[in-house]
């Protein structure tokens, strides 16, 4: 079951970052120094899949995804094996904006 404490690593060419998230009944909640995520998720099998709210809270940090919106909608898939998640996220209509995404749970709720 995914239901738990997550760290997560975001890569691209050029940056690398990272945040947390929590998933519990079916939504996840997360964020990194200057976004939260927030929004549904599903497992299918080994299959995750989440639909985010993306929210820049401080304007002084820029998004490794470039100039972004404060606002936008990503979608998520990952697999999950054990205590660890492998997937790419990326912003609603634009594939070419996409990240590589690794998860590793630390906490059961």
């Amino acid at each position: 079951m995914v239901d738990g404490f997550w760290v997560l690593e975001i890569t691209t060419p050029q940056f690398s970052s990272g945040g947390v998230a929590v998933f519990v009944g079916g939504k996840m909640f997360g964020g990194d120094n200057g976004f939260t995520w927030m929004g549904p998720y599903q497992e299918v099998g080994s299959l995750l899949k989440a639909r985010v709210a993306v929210h820049r809270f401080d304007r002084t940090v820029q998004s490794i995804l470039g100039n972004v919106a404060d606002d936008f909608e990503m979608h998520f898939a990952g697999n999950l094996q054990g205590n660890l998640i492998t997937g790419t996220a990326m912003i609603s209509g634009q594939p070419q904006q996409s990240l590589a995404v690794r998860m590793s749970k630390k906490a059961n709720l």
